[in-house]
């Protein structure tokens, strides 16, 4: 019985005891779901960042992911919730990168961690290795209401924190001016990685955009509080 429960510690080996009856209790079935939806998702990215969007079909997912394509449209209706669905799976990984190094620095220095990591000069946390497959999630934007909105959410909740963060780093500055820095920021971040992973320019460019976003800080701090670009930044036409 005591090799019993040593082998019974791994989930696998549970599984297989409990459906012969050899143990008691359950097999957690969400978490068997949860994990055959996040093979899935893995997959899709997978085969948006080595081959586009246009390689994109149940067919191709399912292959990358060694299950079959009926087993993939019983979590995924269509492509279409799939991709929608894989813009939170991609966002909940940056998501974990950010907080596991957030609590490793200062208060003050999360704006300079948040820059370095998503400009892609942090030694420590690097970024993640599907960055093509935002180019992919934008170009189905174009056609999906869907997936428009989970971009929209994803992109916008990413800026407020760059707003809170400029806000605590730099306290001369405004809301109004906190407000556009982390507009140019989210945009131009998405563009730099387009150059810099879709098409392939050098890496060299990532300190070169990293510095040159920390002198656009530094000239609207130098600026007078009542100058404004626009009225309402992050506003949408929809």
């Amino acid at each position: 019985m005591e090799n019993l429960r040593l082998i019974s510690t791994r989930p696998g080996v549970i599984r297989f005891l409990w459906y012969h009856g050899l143990i008691g209790g359950s097999v957690d079935a969400n978490q068997t779901e949860q994990s055959k939806k996040t093979r899935i998702l893995d997959a899709a990215t997978r085969v948006l960042t080595k081959s586009g969007l246009q390689a994109f079909s149940f067919e191709s997912v399912a292959k990358e992911a060694g299950l079959s394509r009926q087993l993939v449209r019983h979590y995924f209706a269509d492509p279409e919730v799939l991709i929608a669905e894989l813009c939170d799976h991609l966002a909940n990984g940056y998501q974990d990168v950010l907080v596991s190094g957030v609590v490793e620095v200062r208060k003050v220095e999360r704006l300079d961690f948040f820059l370095d990591f998503f400009f892609g000069v942090s030694k420590h946390y690097p970024m993640p290795d599907n960055l093509e497959a935002y180019d992919a999630l934008f170009a189905y934007a174009v056609g999906s209401p869907m997936v428009k909105k989970r971009l929209w959410a994803k992109y916008e909740m990413l800026g407020q924190v760059m707003k809170h963060e400029l806000a605590i780093a730099h306290p001369k500055l405004d809301n109004h001016a906190c407000a556009e820095l982390s507009f140019l920021f989210v945009s131009m971040m998405h563009a730099h990685w387009s150059y810099v992973a879709t098409l392939g320019y050098s890496a060299g460019h990532n300190q070169l955009t990293r510095r040159a976003f920390e002198r656009l800080i530094e000239s609207y701090v130098n600026e007078e509080p009542s100058v404004q670009s626009m009225a309402k930044p992050w506003e949408r036409e929809d």
